[in-house]
């Protein structure tokens, strides 16, 4: 059963209707939405669940924005994927769709870009088309369930997740495809969630949840308390440009240890492990045994450190394996001028660690720590510049086999997400085998790390966790 993915999660069936009509007015009446239903028998916590579609409409801005294009930096423009996410609220009213859909019509005002389409220049380079605008395809969805039925929002089954979201026909044709979709789900119990597909070019973590948060203050009536800057012409390429690399991030490294066998041959389990404060503290400590390698180092730096080392080992790697760590940093305060309060764009920068399986485990888990910290303390302005430089002249050709990509989303404010209903519980799915997160559980202390390995390898990485009991 190559590449299956396993997870205990409700599975709600549907069957997309992919025609798009196009509102005047962002508000459109529930009993004027006609419901397609396509079900399918599916097992999920022994109960068969069904979901009503309805067709999409496009959300224009309210009222009248700025034409033109917008430039995209070369932070963007390797950035051009689709991320979904889900946002779970417990409770809702009757008029939870046209507030929700009101209130995306009177964002897209102030966030116009999200609105538009991306288009290629002179140059060939891909910019954001203002002026030919194609909206937000909005979906609203009835699930036959209570939404307890979900389970754990965090990690969410790629089917259940392709049942929360609204993934466009024309998604693989860029020059074509909306930028964001959106889709509200409500459950018989009175939970809704709120389904989103954003481009990744838009904008990092930090720029989509400002734009969240944005909307969710505007569907409690509140003004925008953060106003977001369109320019991103301040991370343009120089001319010529200055690189002063090399970077080990695009170092290319080769499969030694016949990994690509083990994920083809075994299921792809995904799996969340609570780190809470116990285990972070004995991280820690031994993270900064050895003072003359670092004698402090933050939670993310221990666990990235830890769990670097942990899914190595079980991937078998062998010692002649090259293995690389990165992980985005937010530069926003790091440029000798500051990015604009409000930034709405991607400002990250993907710093290296470049390591043999064989130094990896053959040193401390402090020195491990140490290379972390020092990547972390090299992006400077300096390094930003001349890597946007760099993306501006090469090709990135994506990451190889025995790469970790870690995402801290510990800091993110989904809990400013307020609709207008409480506080959601965020979610993601189509999370890649090479990629790692570091999410919140909630309102507990401590940090949840969610990734996914061939079931054997998880076994084995299951167990070192354990371990960590008795460190």
């Amino acid at each position: 059963m190559p590449n299956a993915r396993t997870r205990e999660a409700t599975i709600c069936e549907e069957k997309q209707n992919p025609s798009v009509s196009s509102l005047a007015s962002p508000a459109l009446r529930e009993q004027d939405i006609k419901f397609q239903t396509f079900p399918m028998e599916a097992t999920a916590k022994n109960s068969v669940l069904i979901i009503k579609r309805s067709s999409p409409i496009v959300v224009q801005p309210e009222y009248e924005t700025p034409k033109g294009s917008i430039f995209l930096s070369s932070l963007d423009q390797v950035a051009v994927v689709y991320v979904s996410s889900v946002y779970c609220f417990d409770r809702s009213d009757s008029n939870l769709v046209d507030v929700i859909k009101q209130a995306l019509a009177k964002v897209l005002v102030h966030y116009y870009p999200v609105a538009g389409r991306l288009a290629k220049n002179s140059q060939g380079k891909l910019v954001v088309d203002c002026q030919n605008k194609l909206g937000v395809p909005f979906v609203e969805a009835i699930a036959d369930c209570d939404i307890k039925n979900m389970g754990d929002m965090r990690i969410l089954d790629a089917d259940v997740l392709g049942k929360l979201v609204y993934k466009e026909p024309t998604e693989e044709k860029l020059e074509v495809a909306p930028l964001l979709t959106a889709q509200v789900t409500r459950f018989k119990c009175g939970g809704f969630t709120l389904g989103i597909v954003i481009n990744h070019c838009l904008g990092d973590g930090i720029s989509a949840m400002n734009f969240m948060n944005a909307w969710a203050e505007i569907a409690r009536g509140k003004p925008l308390s953060l106003v977001p800057c369109h320019d991103r012409t301040i991370l343009n390429a120089r001319v010529p440009p200055q690189i002063t690399g090399p970077y080990d991030d695009f170092v290319q490294i080769s499969d030694v240890s016949n990994m690509k066998a083990l994920y083809e041959e075994q299921q792809l389990v995904y799996k969340s492990f609570h780190f809470d404060d116990e285990k972070l503290a004995t991280l820690k400590r031994m993270a900064t045994k050895d003072e003359q390698v670092t004698s402090r180092c933050s939670s993310f730096v221990a666990l990235a450190a830890f769990v670097w080392r942990a899914r190595s080992m079980a991937l078998k790697m062998n010692l002649h394996q090259q293995t690389k760590l990165l992980f985005p940093v937010d530069f926003r305060s790091r440029l000798r001028t500051p990015l604009p309060n409000g930034f709405f764009g991607n400002a990250v920068a993907m710093p290296c660690c470049l390591s043999t399986m064989g130094d990896l485990i053959e040193e401390p888990i402090s020195a491990s720590a140490g290379r972390i910290k020092k990547a972390i303390e090299s992006v400077t302005d300096d390094f930003i510049q001349s890597k946007i430089d760099f993306l501006d002249t090469y090709r990135f050709e994506g990451f190889p086999m025995g790469t970790l990509v870690i995402n801290s989303w510990t800091r993110f404010e989904h809990g400013s997400t307020d609709f207008g209903w409480g506080e959601p519980r965020f979610g993601t799915g189509d999370v890649s085998s090479l990629t790692c997160l570091f999410m919140a559980k909630g309102r507990e202390k401590g940090i949840a790390v969610v990734l996914g390995l061939p079931l054997s390898a998880m076994d084995t990485f299951d167990k070192l966790v354990c371990d960590l009991n008795d460190a």
